[in-house]
């Protein structure tokens, strides 16, 4: 059997960094972690073949040589997944399909051959056992969620580790809370499920065998959502990144209640993590009560990121517009959040009510659903589903204002300077030479933001500051200034297209 496994393109998108990419020397951010997973899960005796539409195109060659296509997709790819589906059946080349796009959206128009709804280490398994006896059905569902010791360590022999800026592995799934916009709940359930030690080590080895060295990021939805288990692994990370004289730079997500716990915040350090997401979501209390975003309530949510920066971990803050309980000036009350709390990466997007989550069943009772989200909702029109308590057009209005006020060159500058203030780096990662990655970045980002950009000046000022406050963290500040570049690009699209 000849399987092709298509990951499908994704937009420009905050996330997706699409704008910083093309400062450095590969061509897209993540590989697809589900797919690779899934390769591992089918006969070694099948050839496969991964190709990844945000590196390369699927060409009329692949479809010939396949026997069958395995797509998996986020509902941000839902545009490219319909396009490659319909290349395959034209082709007369059978396919499966799973992932989030999939599984929150089983009514899709365009029907695949074998939809695979859930968990794959449920439903892969079954489908194989039927298609060796001739019986394979159309719809596989996991009925339950399985074990994660059920999960395999996922082909990384199937891509080309250079075309990728991260790299991922998964520790657990599922997770104990219930904020009313999120599908976690919905795709994984609410009891954290978590693979072995050695099983998460054999993957990192697996990387590090394959030539990987750099940023690899935990994907899990809140890493520390059990913290016993937590504290289990970070142990192992620290360990096994000392044997390795660190060649990994670790990412994760957390929810804020993470700073409550300095020695999980050690052990973080100490492992080599140096960004983690929080999903701070908005300073409204009253907003955070109707979301039912307990862990943030009744805290000094700016005092959490501020802990968490003071242990060498740069926050990605994420927050959200449009709740029923938004006020007014909701608007001018995140932009002093954001600015206080020196978030430079501080994702913004309109509340949007995804398939299957409690936002979604609350406002489809009320009439208030506009359709489907395009899954993104930061600087996008078409994430946002729902019609907001305030008004569709002075929320738009009020955001507009926001993402101004937040990613221009000017306000940027100054709350990066903020947050170099109050970052203490100690890292335990030893000194390296620079990467030829590094140093290609650095030349093109001075290029392109400081040559070729009208609003050069901020960018050498902001450089010439760090240079005089802030000497080592120069390298530092030159990536923030990359990413801010991509924050730019992408607002002032937006702003345009809504002006």
């Amino acid at each position: 059997m000849k399987v092709l496994l298509l990951h499908p393109k994704a937009p420009d998108s905050f996330w997706g960094f699409q704008n910083f990419v093309k400062f450095l020397p590969y061509k897209t951010t993540f590989p697809c972690l589900g797919l690779l997973t899934v390769a591992a899960m089918l006969p070694p005796e099948w050839s496969l073949k991964m190709v990844d539409l945000n590196v390369e195109p699927l060409t009329a060659g692949h479809l010939a040589w396949a026997d069958i296509a395995w797509v998996s997709a986020m509902s941000i790819q839902s545009e490219s997944a319909e396009e490659v589906i319909s290349q395959c059946q034209a082709a007369g080349v059978k396919v499966c399909a799973g992932g989030v796009y999939f599984t929150t959206e089983p009514e899709r128009d365009n029907p695949v051959d074998h939809l695979f709804l859930g968990e794959a280490e449920k439903t892969v398994p079954r489908f194989l056992e039927d298609l060796a006896q001739g019986r394979a059905q159309p719809i596989y569902r996991a009925e339950q969620f399985p074990e994660l010791t059920l999960s395999p360590t996922p082909r990384w022999d199937l891509i080309d580790l250079s075309c990728y800026g991260i790299m991922g592995v998964q520790v657990s799934r599922g997770c104990p809370f219930n904020c009313e916009f999120c599908q976690v709940v919905v795709l994984e359930g609410r009891r954290p499920r978590y693979k072995t030690v050695a099983q998460v080590l054999r993957e990192l080895e697996a990387l590090f065998q394959a030539g990987w060295r750099g940023m690899l990021m935990f994907v899990d939805d809140n890493f520390i959502c059990h913290r016993g288990k937590a504290r289990e692994f970070l142990e192992a990370l620290a360990s096994w990144q000392t044997q390795h004289r660190y060649p990994f730079i670790f990412v994760g997500q957390a929810s804020v209640d993470l700073a409550d716990h300095s020695d999980l915040l050690e052990l973080m350090s100490r492992a080599g993590f140096t960004h983690i997401f929080l999903g701070i979501e908005t300073p409204a209390t009253e907003s955070l009560s109707e979301c039912h975003k307990r862990q943030n309530q009744n805290r000094d949510l700016i005092a959490a990121v501020k802990m968490i920066h003071a242990h060498g971990i740069e926050v990605y803050g994420g927050f959200i517009v449009g709740f029923d309980a938004d006020r007014p000036d909701i608007f001018e009350a995140q932009a002093r959040f954001i600015e206080a709390a020196a978030i430079p990466s501080a994702s913004v997007g309109m509340l949007a009510a995804p398939p299957g989550t409690p936002l979604h069943q609350r406002l489809q009772a009320e009439g208030r659903v506009l359709g489907r989200t395009s899954g993104d909702a930061i600087m996008n029109l078409t994430g946002m589903n729902l019609v907001p308590k305030m008004g569709r057009k002075q929320l738009i209005n009020g955001y507009r204002q926001l993402i101004a006020r937040l990613y221009e060159p000017e306000p940027f500058y100054r709350r990066a300077l903020n947050f170099l203030e109050q970052f203490r780096f100690n890292s335990p990662r030893p000194l390296q030479s620079p990467t030829f990655r590094e140093v290609f970045a650095f030349f093109r980002i001075l290029w392109e933001i400081g040559v070729n950009q009208p609003d050069r000046l901020a960018f050498w000022r902001f450089l010439f500051q760090v240079l005089t406050r802030f000497p080592k963290f120069f390298p530092m500040a030159v990536n923030l200034a990359g990413a801010g570049y991509h924050y730019r690009v992408l607002s002032r699209q937006f702003l345009r297209q809504t002006g």
